[in-house]
């Protein structure tokens, strides 16, 4: 479907499309690979991102519309769970948490719903090998966002999404292996308040988790949209 919008300039009106294209914002799978399965109760852990919107056309807007979560469940329960425990995302337009999301999306999983495989995680796992569940189920789970975050969009370049935890951390998600910048990294321990892991530890390297990003543009044009974008 074509929207043209009317732009009134005194007594003559100029005709735009809105042309819309969807892209990956970040795939945490095409700079690292699963190293765990961990959930941490009444915590939350967030990753800050980057988008270049000064790459953006003039009048264009640019936004989070998805966000996936690698959810895992051991292989020894799988069959016999039902589900139901929620997770929450939350996106922030800044680059760092401060306090609840801007906007949030809570989803229960339903295990019914999902397309899992079967993993093995590694010996050094260091959640999962406590609890002897190297053995694994995981399935991307979507958070959608495109009702929430307006098409006005977002205005700093550097973005930040955080996964919330239920009192039993459940379900577990997916982590990278340990070779992420701390430095972007921020954990709530449960308190309410937020820890830049670059200044806990070694601040080296740090797990973050398994999570892909789908980031919307909306571009003005006076012209037709190009093959790769959705006219709407």
């Amino acid at each position: 479907m074509l929207l043209s919008l009317l732009v009134a300039c005194g007594s003559d009106y100029a005709v735009k499309n809105i042309c819309v294209e969807s892209a990956d914002g970040f795939d945490v799978e095409a700079v690292s690979t699963l190293q765990d399965a961990a959930g941490y109760p009444d915590a939350r852990d967030a990753v800050v991102l980057d988008f270049d919107a000064a790459a953006l056309p003039e009048g264009a807007t640019w936004r989070v519309t998805r966000v996936d979560l690698l959810a895992m469940v051991p292989e020894w329960v799988f069959d016999r769970y039902e589900g139901g425990d929620a997770l929450r995302v939350d996106v922030w337009d800044a680059d760092r948490p401060r306090g609840q999301g801007d906007w949030h999306v809570s989803r229960a999983i339903d295990p019914s719903e999902l397309d899992w495989e079967r993993t093995s995680l590694p010996p050094d796992a260091f959640w999962a090998s406590q609890r002897d569940e190297l053995q694994q189920r995981r399935a991307w789970m979507s958070f959608d966002f495109a009702d929430v975050i307006p098409e006005e969009g977002m205005g700093a370049g550097a973005y930040t999404v955080a996964v919330s935890w239920n009192g039993d951390g459940l379900p577990t998600i997916g982590y990278s292996n340990f070779n992420l910048a701390c430095s972007r990294n921020w954990t709530d321990y449960g308190d309410g308040a937020w820890t830049l892991n670059s200044a806990d530890g070694d601040g080296d390297a740090c797990s973050w988790p398994m999570m892909r990003v789908a980031i919307e543009t909306r571009t003005p044009t006076d012209g037709a949209c190009a093959e790769t974008t959705t006219s709407i």
